[in-house]
């Protein structure tokens, strides 16, 4: 309340300076212009009688012819502060230097036809103004008289009298102010108590030592106004959560019991996320059935197996710490259509267990920003998936374009499907569908919110689309590296379905 109150002061105070700031500005302009005008007046009747006198004409050389003694009779009303030009602004008598003085604004104007001041500050208590009059005599201009005046004096009467305003508008301002926050501290002193009373309750929460008794007997602070009133409310208050709290401590056994069930639940279910392992069997059996005679398949057999099971303990240790160490991981460019390709192949031997293949449709490399090997994991899991949920001697497809500044992917294959309501929760921890439709047990429901998380991580999305009966399509969506020369030739098929 107090800085609230304080900042209404130096707004308000802000507005105030402003407005006398303004106003006495305003009062030293008129003045000056008032002044201007006078002078004006008074130069074009000493230039008349010149020209009367001197048995000139009113015309452009009869002003020149008078030029010098304009200077001397004006000599009063300027000093040595002004000078005579002609009506292109050329220097005819009086001080040389004027004519170049100032900003020049002024002496455009009356070139222009028309009587202008320029107000120039060389210091905080100094104030000149540059004056330039044409001289207009019969409806005919002759030349230009330029000024340049000192209203220092006046000027820094103002400012004098502007500080003097102010320091008395603070000294009120910061009366009321004080006083204002002497009623208010007053009033709000209670309420002050109750907010310290609710800190050391959060700090007896977090410690799990709550003497609530106490602190509601230190609550009610006896007064009978409406401040009072919300004391003895906030006491009943801590009352009530002290009963609650007896409650909630017995709870707490029976939760941290359910939360050690769950997590001895999600340490045996990882063991399941070993995809891997089928790659590896498949190369061990055939290898196994080619007895070494087959020198290449041998070579890459091992180095399929050895290359996936360092994988899958890498995958295996970080979902048994929670996998949070992905967001931290270096990011670098990666070929996501080059990676989709490599997992189809790695992949290709379990889809032939059952009679189904695996296509690519990538006519373009798809530079994304991200950790390979995570990304990796995703399109395991969804082709993985794909073979397991998939109808037999159909295809899986991944296809993938670049569109805008986005890369999409999908993993396409044919079977049962989800309905919308498997569809909206699919992406859950441990959730697991049907699986009377399933090739294979043993799924723990941690393979989809894994993707998920991992796509969170690279800031991007993953959804899926599924007809049942027809088709199930995962999609995936990563922001595009522009760091990376891309082809321009796109693959629009189904690159805009979300």
């Amino acid at each position: 309340m107090t800085l609230i109150l304080l900042a209404v002061f130096v707004a308000g105070g802000c507005i105030l300076y402003g407005s006398i700031h303004a106003r006495l500005q305003q009062n030293t302009e008129e003045q000056v212009i008032r002044e201007l005008q006078n002078r004006q007046e008074n130069t074009l009747v000493y230039i008349r009688q010149l020209l009367m006198l001197q048995n000139a004409n009113n015309d452009a050389e009869g002003y020149l012819q008078i030029s010098e003694d304009i200077v001397q009779e004006l000599e009063p009303l300027g000093g040595r502060n002004f000078c005579v030009l002609d009506t292109d602004g050329q220097y005819l008598a009086g001080s040389t230097q004027l004519q170049q003085e100032g900003s020049g604004n002024d002496l455009r104007q009356a070139l222009a036809g028309n009587a202008a001041l320029t107000m120039t500050y060389p210091d905080s208590n100094s104030m000149l103004v540059y004056f330039s009059m044409p001289v207009v005599i019969e409806d005919r201009t002759l030349g230009i008289i330029r000024y340049r005046l000192d209203f220092s004096q006046m000027f820094s009467q103002t400012n004098q009298s502007e500080r003097l305003v102010y320091q008395a508008t603070a000294a009120v301002f910061a009366f009321i102010f004080l006083l204002l926050a002497f009623f208010i501290n007053r009033l709000l002193v209670p309420v002050w108590k109750l907010t310290e009373i609710s800190r050391q309750v959060v700090r007896d929460l977090s410690r799990e030592e709550v003497n609530m008794q106490m602190l509601a007997q230190l609550a009610d602070s006896g007064r009978r106004d409406e401040i009072g009133e919300l004391s003895r409310n906030f006491s009943v208050m801590l009352e009530t959560i002290g009963s609650q709290f007896k409650k909630m401590q017995a709870d707490k056994d029976q939760i941290v019991r359910l939360m050690g069930s769950r997590q001895e639940f999600y340490n045996n279910m990882t063991h399941e996320l070993k995809t891997p392992l089928t790659t590896i069997q498949g190369y061990a059996q055939l290898m196994e059935a080619d007895q070494g005679e087959d020198k290449n398949l041998t070579d890459q057999g091992l180095h399929q197996i050895l290359q996936e099971s360092t994988r899958m303990h890498q995958m295996v240790l970080q979902l048994l710490e929670m996998s949070d160490k992905g967001i931290y991981m270096k990011r670098v460019p990666v070929d996501l259509s080059h990676t989709a390709r490599n997992v189809a192949q790695t992949l290709e031997i379990k889809a032939a267990r059952y009679d189904m293949q695996i296509e690519t449709d990538f006519p373009e490399s798809l530079w994304v920003l991200g950790v390979e090997e995570r990304l990796r994991q995703v399109l395991i899991n969804l082709v993985d998936n794909a073979i397991k949920y998939g109808d037999s001697h159909t295809t899986i497809r991944m296809d993938g374009v670049r569109k805008k500044s986005y890369v999409w992917l999908a993993v396409r294959n044919r079977g049962k499907g989800l309905d919308k309501e498997e569809q909206s929760k699919i992406f859950e921890p441990f959730y697991r569908v049907d699986k009377a439709y399933s090739r294979e047990r043993g799924s723990s429901g941690l393979g989809l919110s894994i993707c998920k998380k991992i796509m969170e991580e690279h800031n991007g999305l993953i959804s899926v689309k599924s007809k049942p009966g027809v088709q199930t399509i995962f999609y995936i969506r990563l922001k595009a590296e522009t760091g990376v020369s891309i082809p321009s030739n796109l693959h629009n098929k189904d690159a805009n379905k979300p």
